[in-house]
């Protein structure tokens, strides 16, 4: 048996397993997919150009209630970044999984017909837990009737031989300029797929831009090659499948998208990556002769909705950008359930333990917990302990009833990496790395002084600001108190540089003012 035909039975073989297993999954939930049919259009009146009040934001009459009821509605995203939960952790943020599911569920509930486009970019790093991550958002995308993920710099970085894994129609993983393991036909990535929905065949593809794949590529199982041709064999199959919509799910630039609508004018939609993070829910539907090119943010903060009318000769398309905020969209029991999933694997996969492997703090010192510290410092030890840092790990319980552990959604983050980083003391914030000597879950200890861990460490303590307090110690001991001071100094100034902000940052503390946050926390010197 050749290499190939080894490589192409493997991954048959993985995903009529994944198959099978999802198959498995969704039975037991004891529902039925819906047979695809087609939407009668309401009545309407006159038809009239895309209005600026169609595309308005969330004070206008929703979507469902305003439009005509559309033959076809596509849900497009892109660029999740992993963010299957709102931006953050503050109430005010935009967006999250459930949030897009209560639309997809407003629109289905008007008798919409609707499918799911998604330009890539789910995933932002590489690590077990971002498997397990991109393995639930997959389970969340089928759920809402998604149909194709293109594939990005951030999915090619996961690696082929997980692709393939993960790749289990209906849920098509979608590129017609890349290549794995030197196989055309191993079935991941497709070049396009075409699907029947309300009555439309609807065909879609995806390429890669040269730029982008620098980011990953040379790659020995990854083969690239130009968008042009591959697209030019796309769209001969479409013509001879009669296929009446097409979309592109275009990797690349917004300028080569541009230019890619522009050479390509037979597509009706471009869906771009690499937009602005925040575009404007009110600009105007862009053009490109008569291709729209359409970008929907990053970190899952809004969906787009288009509205597709194929009998309406002056407005065949309606479109708008919806920001998913929590005044105007709920949350959904079945996103609920895969987060309290998803937080289960990590608890059985011990990826507090695995993915974030106790690596040396850069000074070469170790923690000893603010007990240590209190000994000296009473009166700052006093302050702290009434501070909702001292309380940080106990806010990812829900049973704790902490202010705002409503938006836990019943749901434990206390084996999270992502959420322990800034939640317990020793952990990098910005790579979910546990230093040696940091916060450690009892369940994962190894022995008695690795239990002690979880207790010490528990909350933002003084050393995530101040640094590990092992060497302070040591000085302070022989009597030198000059440089013990100097090793954890911090001023007011570094601190509102470069200290808060690594975990109030833009995501987490979008209101965050130093000057206000401070005036909780202020503690000054040795008592």
């Amino acid at each position: 048996m050749s290499r190939s035909e080894a490589i192409r039975n493997a991954a048959t073989l993985v995903c009529a397993l994944a198959g099978i297993a999802y198959l498995t999954i969704f039975l037991n939930r004891g529902t039925t997919r819906q047979v695809d049919a087609e939407t009668p259009h309401a009545e309407k009146g006159s038809a009239e150009q895309q209005s600026t009040d169609d595309i308005a934001s969330s004070a206008a009459a929703p979507i469902w209630e305003k439009w005509p009821r559309p033959q076809l509605a596509l849900l497009l995203t892109g660029e999740q970044h992993g963010y299957f939960e709102p931006c953050g952790c503050t109430s005010s943020q935009l967006g999250g999984m459930s949030r897009r599911a209560d639309l997809a569920q407003k629109l289905k509930a008007a008798g919409w017909t609707v499918r799911g486009l998604d330009v890539g970019g789910l995933s932002r790093r590489t690590t077990r837990q971002a498997q397990i991550k991109f393995e639930t958002t997959l389970a969340a995308l089928r759920e809402l009737d998604y149909v194709a993920i293109g594939l990005g710099p951030e999915e090619l970085r996961m690696q082929p031989d997980f692709l393939l894994s993960q790749h289990v129609p209906p849920l098509h993983f979608l590129s017609a300029n890349l290549e794995f393991f030197g196989v055309p036909d191993l079935g991941t990535p497709l070049p396009s797929a075409v699907f029947e929905a309300g009555g439309l065949q609807i065909g879609i593809t995806s390429v890669m831009s040269e730029e982008l794949q620098k980011e990953v590529l040379p790659h020995p199982d990854i083969t690239w090659k130009a968008p042009g041709p591959a697209l030019t064999d796309v769209i001969a199959d479409f013509d001879d499948r009669n296929v009446s919509l097409r979309v592109l799910l275009s990797q690349a630039s917004v300028t080569e998208s541009d230019a890619l609508a522009e050479q390509f004018p037979s597509f009706d939609v471009v869906l771009t990556a690499q937009g602005t993070s925040d575009p404007d829910p009110k600009a105007p539907l862009k053009k490109i002769g008569d291709t729209l090119v359409i970008e929907t943010g990053r970190k899952g903060k809004y969906a787009g909705v288009l509205g597709v009318y194929p009998d309406d000769t002056e407005t065949p398309f309606r479109y708008k950008l919806i920001s998913l905020e929590q005044e105007n969209f709920g949350e959904t029991q079945s996103m609920i359930t895969l987060m309290q999933v998803y937080q289960q694997r990590l608890e059985s996969e011990e990826i507090a333990l695995t993915d974030a492997v106790g690596a040396p703090h850069p000074s070469g010192a170790t923690f000893v917990g603010a007990d240590t510290c209190g000994t000296c410092h009473e009166n700052a030890m006093d302050i702290w302990k009434e501070t909702g840092h001292a309380h940080a790990l106990e806010s990812l319980d829900p049973d704790n009833n902490r202010d705002g552990h409503e938006r836990l959604n019943g749901v434990k983050r206390t084996y999270d990496p992502e959420c322990l980083a800034c939640h317990v003391t020793g952990w990098d914030p910005h790579e979910y790395i546990r230093f040696q000597s940091g916060f450690l879950n009892k369940k994962f200890a190894a022995d008695d002084d690795e239990k002690m861990l979880h207790k010490l460490m528990a909350g933002t303590q003084c050393e995530n600001c101040h640094g590990p307090g092992s060497r302070h110690i040591e000085l302070v001991e022989a009597d030198d108190l000059a440089a013990a001071a100097q090793e954890v100094r911090v001023t007011l100034e570094q601190a509102r540089k470069n200290v808060c902000e690594k975990c109030h940052d833009l995501d987490n503390s979008p209101d965050f003012d130093f000057e206000e946050y401070w005036e909780r926390v202020k503690h000054y010197e040795k008592d």
